[in-house]
């Protein structure tokens, strides 16, 4: 039996922020059940792929010599083969084999550039050569130094796979959920709504269905965001950057991708799937953006 027009709330920590869900038009218990379910596999997920700890198989990766193999899940599998293809897509500008990159800005603490750090020299210098390959759900470490780091990703796949879940293991439609205030997932709306109503920013709201939305601001001050083109760090506005997708991992992506490509090189990538938008800092609506309704907030 159903609860209609109630909207249960549910919430839980993993992978380094707190996942919530909304589900509408169900009875709690077994809503509540159905959302246990979904945060048992975020802790799988978790445990498996943020690259913390020793025993994650992120992490072992990492570890691996050159010309190692290791088996991968399926999860791992997936992220990887959308790294990979977006990384062609945006001519290496994203790419989750940088995170040697990722962690020497962010051990140094600052953002201003040395040319004469050797030790970023040398950190640049293995992420160029560094190689992996995956053949099935076989990931070899071709040649040594890179390292695969799927934080700028991670929570919008763990959207993704939270909402596959609620739909395909317990018929629940009307929902909506999301990684802490960065990314949101909306299915169906509560009855006979248009969408979920979801702020953006301090005066503005959109209604999303179907749709996932993702932002990066500079909202903290070891922030730091590479480019691993250059290897420097982009800055980022105070102003976040948003994106629209129709998966919460590509508009994830997308977030990175804002920040270091050109207007038009963004231009370009948006042209090229027609579901995607990204709102700059500044207020520009690019692609899906301008068809969704802004609406201010009441």
């Amino acid at each position: 039996m159903s609860d209609s027009g109630l909207i249960h709330n549910f919430s839980h920590q993993a992978l380094g922020t707190r996942f919530w869900i909304r589900i509408a038009d169900e009875d709690f218990a077994f809503a509540e059940r159905a959302a246990e379910s979904v945060f048992f596999t975020l802790d799988r997920l978790d445990s498996d792929l943020n690259g913390v700890g020793s025993g994650g198989a992120v992490a072992l990766i990492n570890q691996l010599p050159a010309g190692e193999m290791i088996a991968v899940s399926e999860d791992f599998c997936t992220l990887w083969k959308f790294a990979e293809a977006f990384k062609k897509e945006t001519a290496g500008a994203f790419d989750v084999s940088a995170g040697t990159l990722f962690r020497y800005w962010t051990e140094r603490g600052s953002d201003e550039f040395n040319p004469d750090d050797a030790i970023w020299e040398k950190t640049f210098q293995d992420y160029k050569t560094g190689k992996f390959s995956l053949e099935g759900n076989e990931l070899t470490r071709q040649q040594g130094g890179s390292v695969i780091d799927f934080s700028g990703i991670i929570h919008g796949y763990a959207c993704d796979r939270m909402a596959e879940m609620l739909e395909s293991n317990w018929g629940i439609h009307r929902a909506i959920l999301g990684a802490g205030n960065n990314v949101v997932l909306a299915l169906d709306p509560p009855g006979e709504a248009r969408g979920w109503r979801v702020g953006l920013g301090r005066t503005l709201e959109l209604k999303l269905c179907r749709t996932a939305l993702a932002s990066k601001s500079n909202n903290s001050l070891k922030s730091f965001l590479v480019n691993p083109l250059s290897g420097l760090t982009a800055s980022l506005s105070t102003d976040a950057i948003r994106a629209v997708a129709n998966t919460a991992l590509e508009a994830e992506g997308l977030t990175t991708v804002g920040v270091l490509l050109s207007e038009y090189e963004i231009k370009n990538l948006l042209t090229r799937v027609t579901t995607r938008g990204l709102w700059l800092p500044g207020g520009e609506c690019l692609g899906m953006f301008k068809n969704l309704d802004l609406t201010n907030r009441n």
